[in-house]
């Protein structure tokens, strides 16, 4: 693993005072297509952006989306997407795409999981089938959706949590992320077929067609602990970039082991994980700065489910390039913009006669159009498209922010350009903005 991040500047290049640890570059997808960093990720959970299509997101500049493992076996299942050649045909998306191992939707399951050497034992909450989640599954079916960026599965502990429970799930990861770094170059050298027709049995794919007409799963589902389901051939072109992930809770010494540990394994790139899991703010910002700068300098840093827009800038000064969050598309849904001011609810009574858009110094095409009291109109009248309008300005917004923060990292000034940025967007818009 070579790593899949390359550096163009940072933000302490041009040494001036309280220069930030900041960091500009690329990320390199399989295809060879570079992502530009900062970068944050939009989520297609089960392969689909909620109110938006993907015309809309290519529109909005994004080129790259999230999904996630657990969500995609669960249904339609690994092998019914590995059948129609992997996600990107499935869902026609044609940007790159990362898939989340589904560590974190498991840890929420807690009353349905079960945590053990080989893997995580469990029913999932949305056809009640049984899985077991091994580390050469969770391998596997990453490869048989064809993805460009793949996660090691990992133990999320909920907080709070006691150092005892933290040092025990922390041995879980490190072992699984031993297992999956000694079996990833094996199974990069013999991925499985993913053509319709080559890769499953005479008549397979008629009966997956058929199970999905009717809207029921593509497979039955059963305990996934290895061994290859498809066809397997030698793979042609760049293997998909494998990611380790950091936990630790909020113990600094278990968080400095599993940085070393996770270092020294050769992902791909390092993500850490476990936080804006229910800690208090100062936490958050605190395990942020502390986690940084003890990840690998070469490699992508990925700080994951980190979403408010505050904090990702925070995050982006401490020297994280890779975010992803449900943020900004799920509070759009609750009726919540976020502007350069401020967050803006438009339930609110403020906005009933307020002839504005949602973000003046916002050039998106709801903001270039429809005012605040109109989009307050389509809340209270339950309109489906506030969430899509909504959902677009918020997704421009984070756009935005990356762009700018990738450009002032090289100009040498985020440090200065962010700081009045954060504290204008966590906060509440106030009135007369």
């Amino acid at each position: 693993m070579d790593g899949c991040w390359k550096l163009e500047a940072r933000d302490a290049d041009k040494a001036e005072p309280g220069a930030s640890a900041a960091r500009a570059g690329y990320l390199i997808a399989r295809n060879g297509a570079k992502l530009e960093t900062p970068l944050f990720q939009p989520v297609a959970t089960a392969g689909s952006l909620k109110t938006l299509d993907w015309n809309d997101l290519e529109t909005l500049g994004y080129g790259h989306v999230l999904m996630n493992t657990y969500h995609l076996a669960a249904k339609p299942g690994v092998e019914a997407i590995a059948a129609r050649g992997g996600v990107k045909p499935f869902t026609g998306w044609h940007g790159s795409v990362l898939t989340d191992s589904g560590g974190y939707q498991v840890h929420s399951l807690a009353a349905r999981r079960s945590l053990k050497p080989d893997g995580v034992h469990f029913t999932d909450h949305i056809e009640g089938r049984r899985h077991h989640f091994s580390p050469r599954f969770v391998l596997e079916a990453q490869l048989k959706l064809g993805v460009d960026f793949a996660m090691c599965i990992d133990v999320c502990t909920s907080l709070p949590a006691t150092r005892k429970k933290v040092a025990r799930d922390l041995e879980l990861t490190h072992a699984w992320a031993r297992e999956q770094a000694r079996l990833w170059p094996e199974l990069v050298g013999v991925l499985p077929t993913a053509r319709a027709g080559r890769s499953t049995p005479a008549g397979e794919g008629k009966r997956v067609a058929a199970r999905l007409s009717r809207g029921g799963p593509a497979h039955k589902m059963r305990s996934y602990s290895g061994g290859p389901a498809h066809k397997m051939r030698s793979y042609p072109d760049s293997p998909p970039r494998l990611l380790g992930i950091v936990q630790g809770g909020l113990f600094e010494d278990l968080r400095r082991e599993s940085a070393e540990l996770i270092g020294s394994l050769g992902f791909d790139g390092v993500a850490v994980g476990g936080l804006a899991v229910g800690e208090a703010p100062e936490e958050l910002a605190r395990m942020v700065e502390f986690s940084a700068p003890l990840l690998p300098q070469d490699r992508a840093r990925y700080l994951m489910g980190v979403g408010d827009p505050a904090d990702i800038l925070h995050a982006i000064g401490a020297g994280f390039d890779m975010f992803d969050c449900v943020q900004p598309t799920r509070m759009a849904r609750h009726g919540v913009a976020y502007t350069r001011n401020g967050r803006l609810t438009i339930r609110q009574s403020r906005f009933a006669a307020d002839s504005q858009p949602l973000d003046p110094q916002c050039r998106c095409r709801t903001c270039a159009r429809y005012s605040r009291e109109y989009l307050r109109h389509l809340f209270i009248l339950k309109e489906h498209s506030y969430a899509r309008l909504l959902t677009w300005h918020n997704l421009a917004l984070y756009r935005d922010l990356m762009r700018g923060a990738h450009r002032a990292i090289r100009a040498g000034n985020y440090a200065e350009w962010s700081k009045g940025r954060m504290s204008k967007l966590s906060r509440e818009l106030p009135d007369g903005l």
